[in-house]
């Protein structure tokens, strides 16, 4: 039973590494970018490392749900390495459904997560788009890259997404009878493929070459009008793919290099990947 307690809001997570059958469940004040850092690096756990994160939760009070978690699974604490008390003989999965089950009142930003759950294009919109960038194989580095959901930008935005310093996705909310603008980064190649730039315009957008100074010298930004639906038209004609994987994952790489957070972490939806990341793992 997790009780309320006057603690600050931070992160519960669930770690795995190739090296050993137990995981370890662990809390942190801080993205657990800096904390999987760390663990790493220190004994006991950098033996049996290099620890990945498998699922996590941002809460209202990490410290009672993490001890709520290591109660629940007391009885399988590996007691065979000395000076720990978070490493378990467990299967993530086993530990991933207690950490879905936590009570969501502990949630952080539970509403605006329950918000995009209820238009089904907007999450097959995202599902496709963070398929084919393979952004959710990423998820050591988040608060490098973030993803903010109902931001309180000027005119109101469904979502935002950033690797690093600058913007690579977003679409707006629809104002009166206008239909909403959608935004994706990609790499100049998706020039070479002049469906898209029919596509564009069909659906009166302009494609922009080297959109930001932060970008890679690559960078094109494709911007149009249009549903979800008609964004996950755009996904599926070719190129698309091939461009986004190439412009993302170069930039994921930097960021993983560079060790650092983006200046827009703190606004991170982490619960909001959490369920993406769910249902990318029950789809396999």
């Amino acid at each position: 039973m997790i009780e309320e307690s006057t603690d600050k809001s931070g992160y519960v997570y669930i770690l795995t590494s190739p090296k050993t059958d137990c995981i370890k469940i662990g809390g942190t004040d801080f993205p657990p970018l800096k904390r999987i850092k760390e663990i790493n690096s220190c004994d006991p756990y950098k033996s049996l490392g290099p620890w990945s994160l498998f699922d996590f939760r941002q809460v209202t009070d990490w410290r009672n749900v993490e001890y709520s978690l290591h109660y629940t699974f007391r009885s399988k604490l590996n007691t065979d390495i000395a000076n720990q008390k978070e490493l378990f003989h467990l299967s993530q999965h086993e530990a991933s459904e207690k950490l879905n089950a936590i009570d969501e009142k502990f949630i952080v930003y539970k509403p605006k997560i329950d918000r995009m759950f209820q238009d089904d294009l907007f999450v097959t919109y995202l599902k496709k788009l963070f398929k084919f960038t393979g952004i959710l194989n990423w998820l050591d580095i988040q608060g490098a890259w973030t993803f903010v959901l109902f931001p309180s930008t000027s005119g109101g935005r469904y979502f935002t997404l950033n690797i690093g310093p600058h913007e690579v996705a977003f679409t707006t909310l629809p104002m009166k009878s206008e239909k909403p603008i959608n935004m994706i980064l990609m790499d100049r190649l998706i020039l070479d493929f002049k469906n898209v730039e029919i596509f564009v315009k069909e659906n009166k957008g302009e494609i922009q070459e080297n959109p930001y100074s932060t970008a890679l010298p690559r960078a094109v930004s494709i911007i149009f009008e249009g549903t979800f639906e008609t964004v996950i038209k755009f996904m599926n004609l070719e190129g698309v793919r091939r461009a986004l994987i190439a412009y993302w994952n170069e930039s994921l790489i930097q960021l993983k290099e560079s060790n650092k957070l983006s200046v827009y972490s703190r606004f991170h939806n982490w619960n909001a990947i959490a369920e993406l990341h769910k249902l990318d793992l029950l789809r396999k």
